[in-house]
């Protein structure tokens, strides 16, 4: 019973209701708990998903060097359709710079890198001193003279509204430039994620605010082996070891697992949100995967 002992303590419960109203202001932007687990996954500062040219590779074959593998040359995809490496290059949403340290190996040398992560800016400083860095969200992002080359989204025009992100390219972007978008989109407005823009409201948008693509690749197909790979370790390994833990717990201290009940329905409700957003079939029945080369109509 000594575990149960801060139930029956009101002191306690004070200081639990102070710590949760800290915690309620909880930014999902300023301190990414999943990219901070991959970040610590995977070595090459790439939070992205990958490119295989192999599409039918079994995820059980996949290898951690694999995945990071993929993830290079995914970012290869983008950098080959960068036209000017000599103008200003904006990644946003940049992540830990793994983008934009492969885009100067590449011969790129005006780089600069914004994210509103506190962690990932402290962590670019750092590792990258030569990147100019902007912590902010890119539709905070503010106006000034200086206008980029090229633009990139890398799996982060999803979290800007269509109308913030097309409004800020037009301030920031050379008439000539131009707007590199890599996100899967929706298929329809349906399914349990809700995560990313439909793409019909994209393309929608794209002829709205007069731009024009002018390079489109769907490369849905090479990114599933990444969703296949994550999808296996849910199935194999966090599944049942989460029920391993839940039955230790109830064999073990069977009243703190009753009083336990709502944390494990939310935590299973989680895990369950989380995994039909990577699971394989409903992310190519639901979704499509794109990467986008933007030019402003003259």
């Amino acid at each position: 019973m000594s575990n149960l002992t801060p139930f029956f303590n009101p002191i306690a419960w004070i200081r639990a209701y102070q710590f949760r109203k800290r915690n309620g202001k909880f930014d999902k932007s300023s301190y990414d708990l999943e990219l901070y687990l991959y970040s610590k996954i995977l070595k090459n500062n790439m939070l992205h998903y990958g490119y295989f040219d192999d599409v039918a590779v079994t995820p059980e074959t996949i290898s951690l060097q694999q995945v990071e593998e993929a993830q290079q040359k995914y970012a290869s995809n983008i950098i080959e359709q960068i036209a000017d490496k000599n103008s200003h290059i904006l990644d946003v949403g940049c992540g830990m710079g793994g983008l934009g340290a492969m885009m100067y190996e590449s011969g790129c040398k005006n780089i600069e890198l914004l994210t509103p992560n506190k962690n990932q800016i402290d962590f670019i400083n750092k590792t990258y001193p030569q990147f100019t860095t902007h912590r902010c969200k890119f539709e905070q992002y503010p106006a000034t003279e200086k206008k980029f080359g090229t633009v990139i989204n890398s799996e982060s025009l999803q979290y800007i509204k269509l109308e913030d992100a097309f409004s800020q390219l037009d301030k920031i972007l050379l008439p000539d430039g131009r707007w590199i978008i890599v996100d899967y989109f929706r298929l329809h407005d349906s399914g349990i994620s809700k995560s990313a823009h439909l793409l019909n409201d994209f393309k929608a948008s794209i002829t709205a605010n007069n731009w024009q693509i002018v390079y489109e690749k769907d490369i849905t197909l090479h990114v599933l082996p990444t969703l296949k790979f994550a999808y296996m370790y849910i199935e194999r390994f966090l599944l049942p070891l989460k029920h391993f833990g839940y039955e230790k717990l109830r064999f073990k201290k069977p009243a703190l697992y009753y009083l336990s009940q709502k944390v494990r329905d939310s935590i299973d409700k989680k895990i369950a949100k989380e995994g039909a957003s990577i699971d394989p079939e409903k992310f190519i029945k639901e979704k499509k995967y794109l990467l986008f080369v933007l030019e402003k109509k003259k």
